[in-house]
């Protein structure tokens, strides 16, 4: 009897035992779940930035690449340590590799067409390291390429304004017409010796195609970025890279808006 009692004291203390280490595990879980800490709220990214915005390129890079080793979703460390590559250190294939490592994290990012645009600068860069250039047809060929797709670009805009004009010749053959019928009916009911007051047609005024309402100019607010800038100032958030490139010498990434920083609209 005794060692029957001493048997179920120890399966009541292993139960309880067991209880309390799934209870564990449970708070555990959900105390993970709520400490997770965003890139950009990491404090070696915000030391990075802070770094940045002081001239200090190097010290930013370490600090940026400091988050790159110890997360995986470090898309925008890995943007920011490209950009210092590329712009400072000047040496293209590392910049290409954490241009890549942006993609491979945000792939749908918001800057994600803009990086992918950087890779190929920085391609072009490193080609032209390399002795005897021998890739020089190839990045002339790039820049061709590019070339012919800012002419079609303006193409298709010299195309839509002249269909735009032509528009405008049809409604003013339109409004010619609609006076003639009048001055014709006119003098009709007048009669013969009946003095009919002409009619003068006004010129249509043109349109001008080239009226911009575009401010020059933007002031940064809190929680702006350079997409929702873009959709402000041009009705689209495509444009953001315009705004970027006009604005590189006070901002060394996309991601270094500041509140109240006046940007120039191109």
């Amino acid at each position: 009897m005794e060692t029957g009692r001493k048997v179920k004291s120890v399966k009541r203390l292993i139960c309880s035992i067991l209880a309390v280490m799934v209870l564990a595990v449970g708070m555990i879980g959900c105390s993970g779940t709520d400490t997770v800490t965003k890139e950009t709220d990491e404090r070696a990214y915000r030391r990075g930035k802070s770094l940045l915005r002081e001239g200090r390129n190097e010290e930013a890079l370490q600090a940026f690449l400091s988050v790159v080793s110890t997360r995986a979703d470090a898309g925008e460390s890995h943007l920011e340590a490209g950009l210092i590559y590329l712009n400072h250190i000047k040496d293209p294939l590392a910049a290409i590799y954490h241009f890549r490592g942006y993609l491979a994290a945000s792939p749908e990012g918001e800057y994600a067409d803009f990086v992918k645009e950087l890779i190929l600068t920085a391609q072009k860069d490193f080609a032209k390291t390399l002795p005897g250039n021998p890739f020089g047809e190839t990045v002339e060929r790039v820049n061709l390429m590019e070339t012919v797709k800012t002419l079609q670009a303006e193409n298709q805009g010299l195309k839509e304004q002249i269909l735009q004009f032509q528009r405008d010749m049809t409604e003013q053959e339109s409004e010619i017409l609609r006076y003639r019928e009048a001055l014709n009916q006119q003098q009709q009911a007048g009669g013969e010796g009946r003095q009919v007051a002409p009619i003068v047609i006004a010129p249509a005024q043109p349109q001008d195609s080239t009226a911009d309402s575009t401010p020059t100019t933007y002031t940064v607010q809190a929680g702006d970025t350079l997409s929702r800038i873009s959709s402000r100032v041009y009705g689209e958030s495509g444009r953001w890279m315009d705004i970027f490139q006009a604005n590189r010498d006070q901002l060394p990434s996309p991601n270094a808006l500041k509140p109240g920083q006046v940007l120039r609209i191109p």
